[in-house]
């Protein structure tokens, strides 16, 4: 529902430095740049997502169907995936900071629906006309390329996002439909993947993807920018290497006080919902004694979470700010996380499970405004560069650590809790959720009431 207010407050579209006067219920999407910027992410996610189905069944089900290495084969698609993000995404951050972010977003789309072209006509060729060595090292460059590219994408996107998008409210609602359409698109690809893969063949799924990559070209293209979205002026300092640069971006890092909080409450986040996302499948079969395929009935129910959460996370910002719902998004978390695991019915299971990830969603998508407005424009890059390495890598320390704790040390462990009985797997939602809560407390008591960029 849109207030009065909203309803009737003039909007104003930036044409050409011209402001015109239009309708607010005109621009659903906040404004006609954002729309174009969203549509060409929707189409474009929903392709990455098919593909990345497609991928995986082609080469578990076809390439290597029936051999005892199929399992590695598939896995070295998600490491060529974190290869790629732990090698180009540190130093994209500078190489975003220096170009045209508009040109910098084009270019990326015309690589990537270029290796995927490149795949398509590959898949033409016979499966027996080549060795399967060749076929995997051609998927596993396709999407190393694809990921390194889409570094450069989604941190120019996230700038033009500030330079388009003005205002706590606004940015935080532009951040909300693009989480809510990542979601969606994961919701989306998985079913349309297989029957394509099966019926129609790996080739027109490959299509389709090259195309949503031309469809995102296309709404960039018409993106009608203003000078702020320009390489930066001379008179902004550089330094002679790409080393260099990168430290300036990490020294202004470490010297900002909101951005080091807003890091750490973040990690501690990540630390343990990873840890939940890891074991879910385990706590669904065993201690929830469901069918592994309610486990896919899990994954959607999160993911209309994560819709639902990132959708209303931009009225929220509204009423209490970005800072308020990040604290309060938290702690939330962690009580929803520790209240998950003593759960022993599945329809009860479920209904908490969405709305566990709906502060999920909603933190994310506040955290977006927050460091819009605590990082110079010209470091945006880099302070992206170091914020989401960082905290992919508290997320894969907890995959790491929850699957060995499970495995191990706590593989025989049981207790009983309010008469409910705790395995290793319920006892690490729980500290989960209790870490996610302190990481509450701690962004309660050290985030700054104001996130003013540092001084250049």
């Amino acid at each position: 529902m849109v207030s009065v207010q909203e309803k009737h407050a003039p909007r104003y579209i930036d044409n050409n430095n011209h402001k015109t006067r239009v309708p607010s219920l005109r621009r659903p999407l906040i404004n006609r740049n954002y729309t174009r910027l969203w549509y060409g992410q929707a189409v474009s996610s929903v392709g990455d997502s098919v593909f990345a189905t497609t991928l995986v069944l082609w080469v578990s089900q076809v390439l290597a169907s029936g051999r005892s290495w199929a399992p590695a084969a598939v896995s070295g698609i998600l490491v060529a995936a974190t290869a790629a993000f732990a090698l180009v995404g540190p130093v994209a951050g500078v190489f975003v900071d220096r170009w045209n972010r508009k040109s910098t977003m084009m270019r990326t789309e015309v690589i990537r629906g270029a290796m995927v072209a490149g795949l398509f006509g590959l898949s033409f060729v016979p499966l027996r006309d080549l060795p399967v060595g060749l076929w995997l090292a051609a998927v596993y460059l396709v999407v190393f390329v694809l990921t390194a590219a889409g570094q450069f994408f989604s941190l120019a996107r996230f700038a033009t996002t500030g330079d388009i998008v003005q205002g706590e409210a606004d940015r935080a609602r532009a951040a909300g439909l693009a989480e809510a359409t990542t979601s969606a698109a994961g919701i989306i690809g998985p079913p349309i993947a297989a029957p394509l893969l099966f019926t129609v063949g790996l080739q027109w799924a490959l299509a389709a993807n090259a195309a949503s990559y031309v469809v995102s070209y296309l709404a960039i293209r018409f993106l009608r920018l203003g000078p702020e979205s320009r390489p930066l002026a001379p008179r902004v300092a550089r330094t002679s290497s790409l080393h260099g640069e990168f430290a300036v971006g990490l020294r202004l890092f470490a010297r900002n006080r909101f951005l080091v909080t807003l890091l750490t409450v973040t990690m501690i986040c990540q630390f343990g919902t990873g840890a939940i996302t890891t074991l879910n499948v385990f706590f669904v079969t065993r201690d929830l004694h469901a069918s592994s395929q309610l486990f896919g009935l899990a994954e959607t129910t999160m993911g209309v979470g994560f819709i639902v959460g990132a959708l209303a996370a931009g009225r929220l910002v509204r009423w209490i700010g970005a800072r308020a719902l990040t604290w309060s998004g938290l702690l939330a978390t962690g009580v929803l996380a520790a209240s998950y695991a003593l759960q022993r019915s599945i329809p009860a299971a479920l209904l908490l499970l969405a709305i566990y990830a709906m502060p999920i969603a909603m933190l994310n998508t506040a955290v977006a405004p927050l460091l819009l407005d605590a990082a110079p424009r010209e470091y945006l890059g880099r302070v992206m560069a170091v914020f989401n390495p960082v905290n992919q890598f508290a997320s894969m320390l907890s995959v790491v650590i929850s699957g060995w704790l499970t495995s191990t040390v706590l593989r025989s462990f049981r207790a009983s809790f309010a008469g409910v009985t705790l395995n290793s797997v319920s006892l690490i939602f729980i500290v989960a959720g209790g870490l996610i809560f302190v990481s509450g407390i701690r962004a309660f008591a050290a985030l700054p009431a104001v996130s003013a960029p540092s001084a250049r």
